[in-house]
């Protein structure tokens, strides 16, 4: 089961007595939870039926424990285990928490989280296999204007198939983001509960072409870290390869002119004419080009030709290659 369909069939009459939530997209886990503290938690048994605890820092013999003792006051309890996958898992963990899987306290609710889940161990093969396990992935690009018009409707909004589609282009498949920008825009309408297309113009940026320069920024930078951090976070929400060494590409190339026509001690006004480039394209550039040498430019430039190249007729890993290439290109 995905998230989405969990989140979509989430109510207190099929509520379930232990969820796994896995995966980088964190913001479902933070959904289900969400909707799993309102329907079983009040500001009257708080104290009494709800208890948290870090995977790290605790044993699942501390979550058994917690989910078996049941308040006299009555009521169900939330128990919530935040990041299992970075818990040190022995044998007489994973045996208790297999067995207490198999044999739950229907009045309790344990919940446990993990951004990863490696399926040949025991213990996740286990938690994989639960009716709960949900995995919280980046959603496919195609579900996300129909969830978005959804997600307004709840809120008393008509969201148009049109505005819908232009948040998804505009943000990508950022369901966290789009979620809070969302409700920015909502916000922004007011009274006005049919939300236009050029409400979401008027209200959103363009944050997927914003993040994909941050990524470019950071080359620029030589710091490998954060690109290498950025590529990923680009690669797990979606987007495609190519699209991302095209725009890197561009971004090295816009460097080699510009230190070429600096070489000619040309002011850069003079740069942007002759570019035909805006003129603060050609100073963000420009405050780029002492990080490079002529050499290391043209060695960028050889790289990317070679990752253009094995990205469109290799049988390679097309998240290694964009890798190799940040790392060459950074350091």
């Amino acid at each position: 089961m995905n998230a989405f369909d969990l989140l979509n069939n989430l109510t207190a009459d099929n509520r379930l007595p232990v969820y796994f939530l896995y995966g980088p997209e964190r913001f479902f886990a933070t959904e289900v939870i969400h909707h799993l503290t309102q329907q079983i938690v009040t500001d009257d048994n708080r104290d009494f039926n709800f208890e948290t605890f870090e995977g790290a820092t605790s044993k699942p013999a501390d979550w058994i424990n917690s989910a078996r003792t049941l308040s006299f006051f009555g009521g169900n309890k939330l128990v919530i285990v935040d990041a299992v996958d970075g818990h040190s898992w022995d044998d007489a963990g994973i045996a208790m928490m297999v067995e207490y899987a198999k044999k739950p306290v229907s009045e309790a609710c344990l919940v446990m989280t993990a951004l990863k889940a490696d399926r040949k161990r025991k213990v996740y093969k286990a938690l994989c296999a639960l009716p709960g396990s949900a995995e919280c992935a980046p959603p496919h690009e195609r579900t996300l204007s129909p969830w978005l018009k959804q997600r307004a409707k709840a809120k008393g909004y008509t969201l148009s198939p049109a505005s819908a589609e232009r948040m998804v282009a505009r943000i990508g498949p950022l369901v966290g983001r789009l979620a809070s920008e969302l409700d920015k825009v909502l916000t922004y309408c007011g009274k006005n509960k049919k939300v236009s297309e050029e409400d979401v113009v008027t209200v959103v940026g363009d944050i997927r072409l914003e993040t994909i320069f941050a990524l470019t920024d950071a080359l620029k930078e030589k710091n490998p870290g954060r690109a290498l951090s950025l590529l990923r976070n680009q690669l797990a929400h979606g987007e495609e390869p190519l699209k991302l060494l095209g725009t890197i590409a561009w971004q090295f190339r816009m460097i080699w002119e510009v230190k070429h026509f600096q070489k000619q001690n040309m002011p850069n006004a003079g740069i942007a004419r002759a570019m035909g480039q805006k003129p603060f394209v050609v100073d963000k550039a420009a405050r780029s080009t002492r990080n490079f040498s002529e050499l290391q430019l043209k060695e960028g430039l050889r790289s990317l030709a070679l990752a253009d190249r094995e990205l469109k007729t290799s049988t390679k890993d097309p998240a290694g290659i964009m890798e190799t290439l940040v790392l060459k290109l950074a350091c």
